[in-house]
């Protein structure tokens, strides 16, 4: 790897993550109203968690695609041009809305998360331009512009709804309106400043050259790290979408308007992304791995306290909501640093891909359920549900500890 001159890593740094802040910003406060647009088209809440799930498939369904693009053209194109799908999904959302067409509005999602799949990988681009002990804080710094969507995306959702209803639309459709111009303005940052691309300080050695095929990256799957990584990101990322994403119903239901269901979920996002400079800095002390099995301890509290709460019970929530998001934050930088230090530097582009799309295909398959759990067994037996899951990983990386850290 190329040495990156520490005024350049900085610049880049800020680069990726002044383009997460601005992506974040407009899919979270997309996401949070989605099952609300979805209850209100359909008059039914047994298919809200459609929509999320259609992001989250199309995260999924771009992750290898976008990959592809970044190891053949570089960073900057491939998170720039995923970004301009989102846009274009957004736009489409505030079209159906406004028709009020629920299959567009789930299709519109599906773009949205196609065009979002760049940005979920440019947390590896500040791997790329980082030394293995400052990886995992690199990649926090990227996954902290969070912090910026969970406190502004959510706090915005009133003044965008009266623009919306201002203009005449539904008040929904603002969420989107926001989405669309808060994209727009992280491609421009990418496209333009994202220079030179992160991958060129790893590609410009010949010996690292992405070159791996995804054949070649499911053979590296039998590295027991990678294992261990993959499965602790796609249980984080399911047990973090089928509560949260219900969660805002359950609000609903008990009599709370969107005000508080924003304060509530915007808690939960601040816990997903807050802490992310210090996660990454632990975990580059003590091990990811035990940083990953902490996130997950944490999160079968969260599972546990929300179970607990009524829809009206909004300070325990409050609570549950944000802790759900810390145990998250842990697992993911964790798992994150932890496979990309794990994985054969000329396939890891491929790696990171092929992991990105177990990840997010976990969460779409965990949004789809959540909307028809939630109708059946309510959002006690979800929180449970959860509980259980996360436990998973938590034993693995126990039982696993020694082999983990030496492997």
């Amino acid at each position: 790897m190329t040495t990156v001159p520490a005024h350049t890593r900085r610049r880049l740094l800020g680069t990726l993550f002044l383009s997460s802040a601005f992506v974040r910003t407009g899919f979270i406060a997309a996401v949070t109203v989605a099952a609300l647009v979805a209850e209100d088209l359909l008059g039914s809440v047994a298919l809200s968690g459609m929509p999320a799930a259609a992001a989250t498939i199309g995260v999924a369904v771009g992750t290898t695609p976008v990959a592809a693009l970044m190891a053949a053209r570089g960073r900057r194109i491939g998170i720039a041009g995923s970004l301009v799908l989102g846009v274009v999904g957004a736009a489409m959302a505030v079209v159906a809305i406004g028709v009020g067409s629920f299959p567009l509005f789930v299709l519109s999602l599906f773009v949205v998360g196609v065009g979002s799949s760049g940005d979920r990988l440019s947390r590896y681009a500040a791997a790329d331009i980082s030394t293995s002990d400052q990886r995992a804080l690199a990649i926090a710094i990227v996954v902290w512009a969070g912090t910026i969507g969970s406190v502004v995306g959510p706090a915005l959702l009133e003044t965008v709804q009266w623009i919306a209803e201002s203009l005449g639309m539904e008040g929904l459709a603002g969420a989107y309106m926001l989405a669309a111009a808060a994209v727009t303005l992280a491609v421009a940052v990418t496209f333009f400043f994202l220079r030179p691309d992160p991958l060129s300080f790893v590609a410009d050695d010949p010996e690292t050259r992405q070159t791996g095929t995804r054949r070649d990256a499911m053979r590296v799957l039998s590295d027991p790290r990678i294992q261990f990584a993959i499965i602790a990101l796609a249980i984080g990322q399911v047990v973090m979408v089928i509560i949260m994403s219900m969660t805002p119903i359950h609000i609903r239901r008990a009599g709370d308007d969107l005000g508080t269901i924003g304060w509530i979920i915007a808690a939960h996002t601040f816990g997903m992304f807050a802490l992310s400079p210090a996660t990454g800095w632990v975990a580059d002390r003590i091990g990811r791995p035990l940083v990953i099995v902490a996130g997950h301890v944490v999160l079968l509290i969260a599972a546990l306290l929300a179970a607990t709460a009524s829809g009206s019970d909004t300070a325990t929530l409050f609570i549950a909501l944000f802790l759900l998001g810390v145990g998250w934050n842990f697992s993911f930088i964790a798992g994150s640093a932890y496979l990309s230090e794990a994985a054969p530097v000329e396939m890891r582009v491929s790696v990171e891909g092929l992991a990105d799309t177990v990840v997010w295909t976990s969460g779409a398959a965990a949004s789809l359920s959540s909307g028809l759990l939630f109708a059946v067994s309510g959002y006690a037996a979800l929180c449970f549900i959860g509980a259980a899951m996360v436990a998973l990983p938590a034993y693995m990386g126990f039982r696993n500890r020694r082999a983990l850290v030496t492997a």
